[in-house]
């Protein structure tokens, strides 16, 4: 598997991991006037306060920090070489402005102020060792209370005891495998069913789950899931 495939598996089951908590999720790029993007955001995810998927009988992880107003994730993936801080095109006012106006619920009399306090939260701090999540404060907008959250994802990174908190392999893989692959039935929820139900990419993830708890073996690293995803192929 190339370098290049290994970095979308990585997103795809940041992906997965995200709309397995309830947010729906997409992509995002930063135009430009030259014949080149001026950057993107790996993932864009927002989650609304009264999400319920009860048939699944699990609940969205404690570990994300999710609280009651309009979440919008700002989530940045990170291989196991990359050091654990948002790129440059994110650190740019004018690219965070342009995101905003985007996600459509901020007017433009906050849009400022706000991207202020994206701009100050996504930029490396030296010696930090944050214990929660980054987060805005909470924003009244509208349509309800909004939190924007720059969040760090590194598939491939166990833990880091000297880093800000960030979404871990443990912890990614750990949610996955608790909502697709139970340890007892459910009542309203099969877990065998035509896995491309889930779109281009996600439902080959799903599978590996899938087999692995058809043969009671939980993937243990994500070069595991590389492996089983290159020998279907």
């Amino acid at each position: 598997m190339t370098d290049k495939q290994k970095s979308n598996t990585q997103e795809l089951i940041t992906t997965l991991y995200l709309r397995l908590n309830g947010y729906l999720t997409s992509g995002f790029i930063f135009q430009s006037s030259e014949d080149k993007i001026g950057g993107e955001v790996d993932l864009v995810a927002i989650r609304f306060p009264l999400h319920r998927h009860d048939e699944t009988e699990h609940n969205s992880s404690d570990y994300l920090e999710i609280t009651s107003d309009i979440d919008i994730i700002i989530a940045e993936v990170k291989s196991k070489g990359q050091q654990l801080q948002f790129n440059s095109s994110l650190r740019n006012e004018q690219n965070l402005s342009k995101l905003l106006k985007w996600i459509g619920l901020f007017d433009d009399n906050i849009i400022s102020s706000v991207t202020k306090v994206l701009q100050d939260l996504v930029t490396p701090k030296q010696n930090s060792k944050r214990q929660g999540l980054l987060t805005t404060d909470s924003i009244a907008t509208k349509f309800g209370n909004v939190r924007v959250r720059p969040v760090i994802f590194s598939p491939e990174r166990i833990e880091l005891n000297n880093a800000d908190k960030f979404i871990n392999w443990t912890e990614i893989n750990d949610f996955v495998w608790s909502c697709l692959c139970p340890t007892e039935k459910r009542e309203e929820c099969g877990t065998r069913y035509d896995f491309t139900a889930w779109g281009q990419g996600l439902n080959e993830i799903v599978k590996v789950y899938k087999d692995g708890q058809k043969n009671s073996k939980k993937p243990e690293t994500i070069e595991e899931i590389y492996s089983l995803l290159s020998a279907e192929k």
